[in-house]
């Protein structure tokens, strides 16, 4: 899918006026209209304000995932946690996975 049908699509979807969108990035009306149906190509500083106003990463909005939302980012001792992860078997992964909802649902009886 085209970042053109993409962007339509999240519009549509939060009904969001082009109106609105075109005062946020600071371009016309005309200039949205013609990046959204592809009379125009659309800068990489609008594909970025877009990005961010909706919450997409650029990945998804240029076609190269289909998983809109931007990956997390991790800190290092994260990276390693998750990295130390994918060394175990799969069971040890369930294991731990176990292991972490156990923790949250006793962190949720003490902090209700």
């Amino acid at each position: 899918m085209s970042y053109e049908a993409r962007m339509k699509e999240w519009i549509t979807d939060h009904d969001i006026r082009q109106k609105t969108l075109a005062k946020e990035f600071h371009i016309t009306e005309a200039a949205l209209s013609h990046y959204m149906t592809g009379r125009s190509e659309v800068s990489v500083d609008v594909l970025v304000k877009f990005a961010k106003y909706a919450g997409l990463s650029m990945d998804y909005l240029v076609g190269l995932s289909d998983e809109p939302l931007p990956a997390m980012r991790l800190t290092t001792p994260e990276r390693q946690f998750v990295e130390e992860l994918r060394t175990l078997s799969y069971e040890q992964r369930e294991l731990v996975a176990k292991i972490i909802t156990t923790m949250q649902e006793q962190n949720q009886r003490k902090h209700p």
